[in-house]
Protein backbone atom coordinates (compact mmCIF):
# COMPACT_ATOMS: atom_id res chain seq x y z
CA UNK A 1 0.00 0.00 0.00
CA UNK A 2 1.61 3.50 -0.92
CA UNK A 3 2.28 5.65 2.15
CA UNK A 4 0.83 9.07 0.73
CA UNK A 5 4.19 10.23 -0.72
CA UNK A 6 3.99 12.55 -3.57
CA UNK A 7 6.03 15.26 -4.29
CA UNK A 8 3.85 16.20 -7.30
CA UNK A 9 1.49 16.65 -4.94
CA UNK A 10 2.88 19.37 -2.82
CA UNK A 11 0.25 22.33 -2.05
CA UNK A 12 1.49 25.85 -3.02
CA UNK A 13 1.42 28.46 -0.82
CA UNK A 14 -2.15 30.07 -1.91
CA UNK A 15 -3.61 26.74 -1.40
CA UNK A 16 -2.73 26.16 1.80
CA UNK A 17 -3.79 29.65 2.77
CA UNK A 18 -7.31 28.95 1.57
CA UNK A 19 -7.34 25.31 3.22
CA UNK A 20 -6.44 26.91 6.72
CA UNK A 21 -8.65 30.06 6.12
CA UNK A 22 -11.40 27.42 5.76
CA UNK A 23 -10.63 25.13 8.93
CA UNK A 24 -10.53 28.33 10.79
CA UNK A 25 -14.11 29.86 9.61
CA UNK A 26 -15.50 26.64 10.02
CA UNK A 27 -14.33 26.01 13.35
CA UNK A 28 -15.68 29.87 14.44
CA UNK A 29 -18.86 29.20 12.10
CA UNK A 30 -19.41 25.68 14.16
CA UNK A 31 -18.24 27.36 17.89
CA UNK A 32 -21.84 28.52 18.60
CA UNK A 33 -23.78 25.41 17.65
CA UNK A 34 -21.26 23.18 19.27
CA UNK A 35 -23.49 20.18 21.04
CA UNK A 36 -26.42 21.86 20.82
CA UNK A 37 -28.74 18.85 18.49
CA UNK A 38 -29.82 19.33 15.21
CA UNK A 39 -33.39 20.10 16.17
CA UNK A 40 -32.41 23.26 18.24
CA UNK A 41 -30.23 24.18 15.65
CA UNK A 42 -32.77 24.22 12.79
CA UNK A 43 -35.15 25.51 14.74
CA UNK A 44 -33.06 28.54 15.68
CA UNK A 45 -31.17 29.43 12.49
CA UNK A 46 -32.21 27.26 10.06
CA UNK A 47 -29.13 26.45 7.89
CA UNK A 48 -26.84 28.61 9.57
CA UNK A 49 -25.53 31.46 6.93
CA UNK A 50 -23.52 33.69 9.78
CA UNK A 51 -21.31 33.79 12.42
CA UNK A 52 -23.58 33.59 15.80
CA UNK A 53 -23.94 35.17 19.26
CA UNK A 54 -21.94 32.84 21.89
CA UNK A 55 -24.91 34.40 23.90
CA UNK A 56 -27.18 32.14 22.46
CA UNK A 57 -24.89 28.82 22.33
CA UNK A 58 -26.06 25.91 24.44
CA UNK A 59 -22.00 25.53 25.80
CA UNK A 60 -20.13 28.41 24.85
CA UNK A 61 -21.52 31.43 26.16
CA UNK A 62 -17.78 32.63 27.47
CA UNK A 63 -16.36 32.69 24.24
CA UNK A 64 -16.39 36.06 21.88
CA UNK A 65 -18.15 35.96 18.67
CA UNK A 66 -16.36 34.83 15.89
CA UNK A 67 -13.77 32.90 18.24
CA UNK A 68 -11.67 29.26 17.25
CA UNK A 69 -11.38 27.23 19.93
CA UNK A 70 -8.87 24.40 20.20
CA UNK A 71 -9.34 23.18 16.55
CA UNK A 72 -8.06 26.17 15.09
CA UNK A 73 -5.37 26.63 17.68
CA UNK A 74 -3.58 22.97 17.92
CA UNK A 75 -3.38 23.00 13.81
CA UNK A 76 -1.42 26.71 13.84
CA UNK A 77 0.83 26.01 16.66
CA UNK A 78 1.54 22.43 15.34
CA UNK A 79 1.97 23.77 11.86
CA UNK A 80 4.11 26.31 13.36
CA UNK A 81 6.19 23.53 15.85
CA UNK A 82 6.86 21.44 12.73
CA UNK A 83 8.37 24.04 10.45
CA UNK A 84 10.63 25.21 13.40
CA UNK A 85 11.68 21.88 14.02
CA UNK A 86 11.74 20.50 10.39
CA UNK A 87 10.06 17.38 11.58
CA UNK A 88 7.37 15.93 13.05
CA UNK A 89 7.98 13.80 16.44
CA UNK A 90 6.00 12.42 18.95
CA UNK A 91 7.27 13.69 22.01
CA UNK A 92 7.82 17.30 20.43
CA UNK A 93 4.33 17.17 19.30
CA UNK A 94 3.21 16.57 23.21
CA UNK A 95 5.31 19.01 24.82
CA UNK A 96 4.58 21.89 22.41
CA UNK A 97 0.44 20.65 23.02
CA UNK A 98 1.28 20.97 26.63
CA UNK A 99 2.65 24.39 26.48
CA UNK A 100 -0.32 25.34 24.53
CA UNK A 101 -2.85 24.02 27.19
CA UNK A 102 -1.29 26.47 29.70
CA UNK A 103 -0.66 29.53 27.40
CA UNK A 104 -4.59 29.37 25.37
CA UNK A 105 -6.39 28.42 29.36
CA UNK A 106 -7.60 25.62 27.15
CA UNK A 107 -9.37 23.22 30.39
CA UNK A 108 -10.70 26.69 31.67
CA UNK A 109 -12.36 27.61 28.32
CA UNK A 110 -13.70 23.87 28.43
CA UNK A 111 -12.84 23.18 24.75
CA UNK A 112 -9.89 20.68 25.09
CA UNK A 113 -11.21 17.40 24.05
CA UNK A 114 -11.61 14.36 26.86
CA UNK A 115 -8.87 11.93 25.61
CA UNK A 116 -6.41 14.89 24.90
CA UNK A 117 -7.04 16.50 28.47
CA UNK A 118 -6.39 12.84 30.05
CA UNK A 119 -3.36 11.85 27.62
CA UNK A 120 -1.68 15.21 28.13
CA UNK A 121 -2.30 16.06 31.87
CA UNK A 122 -0.66 12.16 32.43
CA UNK A 123 2.40 13.30 30.14
CA UNK A 124 3.06 15.98 32.22
CA UNK A 125 2.81 14.12 35.18
CA UNK A 126 5.57 11.98 33.76
CA UNK A 127 3.68 9.26 31.52
CA UNK A 128 5.83 8.25 28.40
CA UNK A 129 3.86 10.06 25.89
CA UNK A 130 3.92 6.55 23.76
CA UNK A 131 1.74 4.88 26.29
CA UNK A 132 -0.53 8.24 26.82
CA UNK A 133 -2.51 7.46 24.23
CA UNK A 134 -3.80 3.91 23.87
CA UNK A 135 -7.33 5.04 24.84
CA UNK A 136 -8.11 7.95 22.59
CA UNK A 137 -10.61 7.43 20.48
CA UNK A 138 -12.50 10.48 20.27
CA UNK A 139 -12.05 12.99 17.75
CA UNK A 140 -8.82 15.26 18.68
CA UNK A 141 -6.72 12.94 16.68
CA UNK A 142 -8.72 14.06 13.23
CA UNK A 143 -8.90 17.33 14.23
CA UNK A 144 -5.03 17.55 13.87
CA UNK A 145 -4.98 15.53 11.21
CA UNK A 146 -4.45 18.53 8.72
CA UNK A 147 -1.12 19.74 10.69
CA UNK A 148 0.27 16.37 10.13
CA UNK A 149 -1.17 15.79 6.58
CA UNK A 150 -0.13 19.76 5.21
CA UNK A 151 3.45 19.01 6.89
CA UNK A 152 4.08 16.14 5.14
CA UNK A 153 3.10 17.00 1.98
CA UNK A 154 4.97 20.09 1.66
CA UNK A 155 8.26 18.08 2.45
CA UNK A 156 7.92 14.44 1.32
CA UNK A 157 7.19 12.64 3.99
CA UNK A 158 4.99 9.59 4.32
CA UNK A 159 1.42 11.00 5.45
CA UNK A 160 0.68 7.67 7.56
CA UNK A 161 3.34 7.75 9.43
CA UNK A 162 3.18 11.57 10.26
CA UNK A 163 -0.28 11.47 11.20
CA UNK A 164 0.69 8.40 13.45
CA UNK A 165 3.43 10.60 14.77
CA UNK A 166 0.90 13.31 14.95
CA UNK A 167 -1.61 11.67 16.82
CA UNK A 168 0.84 9.12 19.03
CA UNK A 169 0.75 10.84 22.13
CA UNK A 170 -2.90 11.26 22.55
CA UNK A 171 -4.92 8.62 20.06
CA UNK A 172 -2.70 5.93 19.48
CA UNK A 173 -5.93 3.58 18.53
CA UNK A 174 -7.68 2.03 15.52
CA UNK A 175 -10.28 4.39 15.62
CA UNK A 176 -8.29 7.89 16.05
CA UNK A 177 -6.03 6.63 13.01
CA UNK A 178 -8.35 5.21 10.86
CA UNK A 179 -10.19 8.34 10.35
CA UNK A 180 -7.40 10.71 11.11
CA UNK A 181 -5.21 9.05 8.25
CA UNK A 182 -8.43 9.03 6.12
CA UNK A 183 -8.93 12.12 6.14
CA UNK A 184 -5.34 12.92 5.49
CA UNK A 185 -5.68 10.92 2.01
CA UNK A 186 -8.65 12.93 1.25
CA UNK A 187 -6.78 16.01 1.69
CA UNK A 188 -3.94 14.86 -0.50
CA UNK A 189 -6.03 13.49 -3.23
CA UNK A 190 -8.52 16.80 -3.37
CA UNK A 191 -5.36 19.13 -3.66
CA UNK A 192 -4.16 16.56 -6.54
CA UNK A 193 -7.41 17.72 -8.21
CA UNK A 194 -9.39 14.09 -7.86
CA UNK A 195 -12.88 13.82 -8.55
CA UNK A 196 -15.32 13.18 -5.04
CA UNK A 197 -15.84 10.06 -5.54
CA UNK A 198 -11.37 9.85 -5.78
CA UNK A 199 -11.46 11.57 -2.49
CA UNK A 200 -14.04 9.45 -1.03
CA UNK A 201 -11.82 6.26 -2.46
CA UNK A 202 -8.48 7.81 -1.06
CA UNK A 203 -9.99 7.88 2.52
CA UNK A 204 -11.26 4.43 2.25
CA UNK A 205 -7.22 3.88 1.33
CA UNK A 206 -6.34 5.89 4.19
CA UNK A 207 -8.43 4.37 6.63
CA UNK A 208 -7.04 1.18 6.04
CA UNK A 209 -3.74 2.91 6.22
CA UNK A 210 -4.49 4.04 9.27
CA UNK A 211 -5.89 1.02 11.09
CA UNK A 212 -2.70 -0.74 9.90
CA UNK A 213 -0.51 1.28 12.32
CA UNK A 214 -2.90 0.69 15.06
CA UNK A 215 -1.19 -0.98 18.16
CA UNK A 216 -4.07 -3.13 18.26
CA UNK A 217 -7.97 -3.64 17.33
CA UNK A 218 -10.61 -2.21 19.12
CA UNK A 219 -14.75 -2.52 18.67
CA UNK A 220 -16.22 -0.20 16.90
CA UNK A 221 -17.80 0.97 13.19
CA UNK A 222 -15.92 1.12 10.12
CA UNK A 223 -15.47 4.61 8.60
CA UNK A 224 -14.64 3.19 4.69
CA UNK A 225 -17.81 1.04 5.60
CA UNK A 226 -20.00 4.74 6.12
CA UNK A 227 -18.07 6.40 3.34
CA UNK A 228 -19.20 3.72 0.88
CA UNK A 229 -22.85 3.63 2.30
CA UNK A 230 -23.58 7.39 2.16
CA UNK A 231 -21.91 7.55 -1.52
CA UNK A 232 -24.51 4.47 -2.62
CA UNK A 233 -27.42 6.65 -2.46
CA UNK A 234 -26.50 10.08 -1.81
CA UNK A 235 -28.16 11.12 -5.31
CA UNK A 236 -31.39 10.28 -3.04
CA UNK A 237 -31.03 13.42 -1.00
CA UNK A 238 -33.69 16.12 -1.63
CA UNK A 239 -31.07 19.28 -0.14
CA UNK A 240 -28.88 20.17 2.30
CA UNK A 241 -31.16 19.54 5.68
CA UNK A 242 -31.58 16.29 4.48
CA UNK A 243 -28.31 15.01 4.46
CA UNK A 244 -27.73 16.51 7.70
CA UNK A 245 -30.73 14.65 9.30
CA UNK A 246 -29.46 11.50 7.89
CA UNK A 247 -26.03 12.25 9.11
CA UNK A 248 -27.32 13.44 12.60
CA UNK A 249 -30.05 10.50 13.02
CA UNK A 250 -28.30 7.72 11.49
CA UNK A 251 -24.41 7.81 11.62
CA UNK A 252 -24.50 9.98 14.25
CA UNK A 253 -22.31 13.53 15.05
CA UNK A 254 -20.34 13.10 18.35
CA UNK A 255 -17.48 13.23 19.65
CA UNK A 256 -16.05 9.51 18.36
CA UNK A 257 -13.86 9.93 15.66
CA UNK A 258 -15.62 7.92 13.45
CA UNK A 259 -18.25 9.93 14.00
CA UNK A 260 -17.02 13.40 12.96
CA UNK A 261 -14.78 11.88 9.74
CA UNK A 262 -17.99 10.27 8.30
CA UNK A 263 -20.31 13.77 8.70
CA UNK A 264 -16.99 15.86 7.35
CA UNK A 265 -16.19 13.60 4.82
CA UNK A 266 -20.07 13.22 3.78
CA UNK A 267 -21.04 16.90 3.48
CA UNK A 268 -17.94 16.95 1.44
CA UNK A 269 -18.83 14.63 -1.00
CA UNK A 270 -22.33 16.27 -1.21
CA UNK A 271 -21.01 19.64 -1.50
CA UNK A 272 -17.09 18.97 -2.85
CA UNK A 273 -17.03 22.52 -4.54
CA UNK A 274 -19.02 24.83 -2.31
CA UNK A 275 -16.91 25.66 0.32
CA UNK A 276 -19.56 28.20 2.32
CA UNK A 277 -21.96 25.49 1.87
CA UNK A 278 -19.51 22.85 3.47
CA UNK A 279 -19.28 25.39 6.32
CA UNK A 280 -22.77 26.01 7.04
CA UNK A 281 -23.73 22.38 6.65
CA UNK A 282 -21.02 21.45 9.16
CA UNK A 283 -21.96 24.41 11.40
CA UNK A 284 -25.78 23.13 11.13
CA UNK A 285 -25.66 19.21 11.77
CA UNK A 286 -25.40 19.65 15.67
CA UNK A 287 -22.82 17.76 18.13
CA UNK A 288 -19.06 18.41 17.26
CA UNK A 289 -20.46 21.21 14.70
CA UNK A 290 -17.16 23.19 14.56
CA UNK A 291 -14.69 19.97 14.17
CA UNK A 292 -17.08 18.60 11.22
CA UNK A 293 -17.22 22.77 9.53
CA UNK A 294 -13.61 22.81 10.13
CA UNK A 295 -12.74 19.73 8.20
CA UNK A 296 -15.50 19.76 5.55
CA UNK A 297 -14.79 23.30 4.32
CA UNK A 298 -11.13 22.92 4.32
CA UNK A 299 -11.10 20.02 2.51
CA UNK A 300 -13.52 21.65 -0.49
CA UNK A 301 -11.39 24.56 -0.40
CA UNK A 302 -8.90 21.77 -1.41
CA UNK A 303 -10.61 20.73 -4.24
CA UNK A 304 -11.39 24.10 -4.96
CA UNK A 305 -7.38 25.16 -5.09
CA UNK A 306 -6.37 22.36 -7.34
CA UNK A 307 -9.42 23.89 -9.92
CA UNK A 308 -7.32 27.14 -9.84
CA UNK A 309 -10.27 28.61 -7.37
CA UNK A 310 -10.20 30.19 -4.39
CA UNK A 311 -12.81 29.39 -1.69
CA UNK A 312 -15.98 31.05 -1.79
CA UNK A 313 -16.55 32.26 1.81
CA UNK A 314 -18.23 35.78 2.13
CA UNK A 315 -15.02 37.99 2.75
CA UNK A 316 -17.40 39.65 5.34
CA UNK A 317 -17.21 36.37 7.57
CA UNK A 318 -13.89 35.76 6.71
CA UNK A 319 -12.33 39.01 7.62
CA UNK A 320 -14.38 38.84 11.03
CA UNK A 321 -12.49 35.80 12.15
CA UNK A 322 -9.26 36.56 11.29
CA UNK A 323 -9.50 39.78 13.50
CA UNK A 324 -11.29 38.57 16.08
CA UNK A 325 -8.40 35.76 16.60
CA UNK A 326 -5.42 37.64 15.17
CA UNK A 327 -4.61 35.37 13.06
CA UNK A 328 -1.72 35.50 9.93
CA UNK A 329 -2.59 33.11 8.17
CA UNK A 330 -0.61 34.35 5.23
CA UNK A 331 2.70 34.10 6.83
CA UNK A 332 1.93 30.36 7.77
CA UNK A 333 1.49 29.46 4.65
CA UNK A 334 3.94 30.93 3.62
CA UNK A 335 6.93 29.04 6.03
CA UNK A 336 4.67 25.62 5.04
CA UNK A 337 5.36 26.26 1.60
CA UNK A 338 8.72 26.84 1.89
CA UNK A 339 9.24 22.89 3.08
CA UNK A 340 11.16 23.49 5.72
CA UNK A 341 11.75 20.05 6.72
CA UNK A 342 15.49 18.21 6.84
CA UNK A 343 13.54 15.51 4.52
CA UNK A 344 13.08 13.15 7.52
CA UNK A 345 10.48 11.97 9.77
CA UNK A 346 11.13 11.25 13.78
CA UNK A 347 9.97 7.58 14.37
CA UNK A 348 7.84 6.32 16.77
CA UNK A 349 10.34 5.84 19.81
CA UNK A 350 12.53 8.80 18.42
CA UNK A 351 14.69 6.93 15.82
CA UNK A 352 14.90 8.95 12.46
CA UNK A 353 13.37 7.69 9.62
CA UNK A 354 14.76 8.60 6.30
CA UNK A 355 12.68 9.70 3.84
Amino acid sequence: MSDGRDPAASPGQSALRSILEAFAVGDALGMATEFMTRAEISDRFGLVDTLIEPALSRNHSDLHKAQVTDDTEQVIVLLDEYCDRGRIDPRETAERLLRWVKESGAIEKRYIGPSSKAALLAIAEGTDPSKTGLGGTTCGGIMRSPAAALFALCNDLPIDRSVQACLLPTHNTRPALESATAYAYALKEALAGGDPVAVIAAAQQGASAGAALAPCDLCGPSLAARLEHFRSFAAQFTGPESVLDFLYRVYGTGLESVDVAAAALCIYFYAPMDTWLCLRMGASVGGDTDTIAALAGALSSASRAAAGKPHNIPAEILDEVLAANSLDLGSLASRLASGSASGSLMGIGGKRRDS
